[in-house]
């Protein structure tokens, strides 16, 4: 996901890291994660679990992920 698009509100370094590595993985998963699996995977790449929190909280509420029925998914 490219992060040149003025439209939107721009992300924190680590909410862009996040992104850039759920991002894929949620297009391998049938569109969708758990928020479960996504601080998971997080987990995975050293987000601690506030943090890891924290940014998928920045990033639905910017708009780069959303959430239906408890599955983030890509816009």
């Amino acid at each position: 996901m490219e992060g040149n698009d003025n439209s939107r509100t721009p992300l924190s370094p680590s909410a862009r890291e996040a992104l850039d590595e759920l991002a894929p993985v949620i297009e391998e998963t049938d569109d969708h994660l758990s928020r479960e699996e996504a601080r998971s995977h997080l987990h995975q790449i050293d987000f601690d679990a506030e943090l890891a929190r924290t940014t998928l909280d920045e990033l639905l509420n910017k708009g780069y992920l959303y959430d239906v029925h408890g599955e983030l998914r890509l816009p």
